[in-house]
C-alpha cells in the first residue's frame, strides 16, 4: 500500500513538473533578477558595467518626483476602480440575473470591452480623447465648443479620462463574476422572501448582497491588484503622458529600465510595485474577513 502511494506521488509530480518549470523560468527566476538588479547600478545592456548600489536605487527613486506623482495617479485608479467597478458590475448583473428582455443581448455587449485587450481598448480611446477626435467633435456638434480640451494633455483631465477608460474596460468582467454568483443563490429563498413580502429592492440588499459578500471580497481584491498592475492601458493612451502627468509606476518602471537605460532603478520600482501588491492583498483580506466576522 505505501508502495502504491509513493508510485501515485511520484506520478502526480512528473505531471506537475512541466508546469512547475515553466513557473520556474518565466515567474520565479525573472522575480529573483529583478530584485537582484534592484540593488545594482546599471545600464540593461550587455557588456556593461555592473556596479552595486545598495539600497540607493530605493532611494533615488522615492526622491523622484515623478515616482510620487505616479504612485498618487495609482493611489487615483485603485479608489475609483474599487468604487465605480463592482458596485456598477453588481447592479448590471441584478439587471441580467432578472432575465430582462434583451438580457442574452445586454450581457454580450457589456462584457465586450473585456474581451479585447487593453492596448486595443486604449488606443480606440486615444481616437477618441484626442484633440481633433470624435469627443470633442460630437461637443462642437452639440453646441459645447467651450468645453472642448485636449483632454489626454490638460493636467486637470488627462489622468481623470484615463480613470474613466479604465472604470470602463473592467465593469463587464467584474459583471460576469458577480452574475456566476448570483447563480448560486438557491432561487427558493427569493421564493420565500416574496412569501413574505419583500419587494425586489428589499430582496437584493438583503439576500442578493449578503449571499455574495465573499464574491464581491474577490472582486475587490483582483481590483486592487489589477489597477496597480495597469500598464497597457496607460501605455497606449498616453505612454505616461506630456511632462509625464499620467504616469503610473508600471509605466515609470518602463521608461525608466527601457528608455533610459536605469535598469537598476526600473527594477527597484517594480520591486515597489510587487510590494504595493503584497500589502494591498493582504489588508484588503484582512479587512475583508474582519468584516465577515
Amino acid at each position: 500500500m505505501e508502495l502504491k502511494n509513493r508510485k501515485m506521488k511520484f506520478v502526480i509530480l512528473l505531471f506537475l513538473l512541466p508546469a512547475l518549470l515553466l513557473y520556474i523560468l518565466f515567474q520565479i527566476i525573472p522575480l529573483a533578477a529583478g530584485v537582484f538588479f534592484s540593488f545594482m547600478s546599471w545600464r540593461g545592456i550587455a557588456g556593461s558595467k555592473l556596479e552595486f548600489v545598495g539600497i540607493q536605487n530605493y532611494i533615488q527613486a522615492f526622491q523622484n518626483p515623478d515616482f510620487i506623482l505616479a504612485l498618487k495617479n495609482m493611489l487615483k485608479m485603485v479608489v475609483f476602480s474599487v468604487l465605480f467597478h463592482t458596485p456598477i458590475a453588481l447592479v448590471l448583473a441584478a439587471i441580467l440575473h432578472t432575465k430582462c428582455k434583451f438580457y442574452r443581448l445586454f450581457k454580450v455587449l457589456y462584457f465586450v470591452p473585456t474581451i479585447f485587450p487593453l492596448s486595443a481598448v486604449g488606443l480606440m480611446w486615444y481616437f477618441i480623447f484626442m484633440p481633433t477626435g470624435s469627443f470633442n467633435k460630437l461637443l462642437e456638434i452639440a453646441g459645447l465648443s467651450q468645453l472642448t480640451t485636449s483632454w489626454l494633455v490638460n493636467p486637470s483631465t488627462a489622468m481623470n479620462t484615463i480613470v474613466f477608460v479604465n472604470i470602463w474596460a473592467g465593469i463587464g468582467y467584474y459583471m460576469i463574476i458577480l452574475l456566476a454568483g448570483m447563480t448560486t443563490i438557491p432561487e427558493d429563498i427569493f421564493e420565500a422572501a416574496v412569501i413574505d413580502g419583500a419587494t425586489k429592492v428589499k430582496s437584493f440588499f438583503y439576500i442578493t448582497v449578503p449571499l455574495l459578500r465573499p464574491t464581491i471580497s474577490v472582486c475587490i481584491l483582483i481590483d486592487i491588484i489589477g489597477s496597480v498592475k495597469v500598464f497597457d492601458l496607460v501605455f497606449a493612451i498616453t505612454g505616461g503622458g506630456g511632462n509625464r502627468i499620467t504616469n503610473l509606476p508600471t509605466t515609470l518602471m518602463y521608461n525608466e529600465a527601457f528608455k533610459y537605460s536605469h535598469y537598476g532603478l526600473g527594477s527597484a520600482v517594480g520591486v515597489i510595485i510587487l510590494l504595493i501588491c503584497v500589502a494591498g492583498s493582504f489588508l484588503s483580506s484582512k479587512a475583508m474577513s474582519q468584516k465577515e466576522e
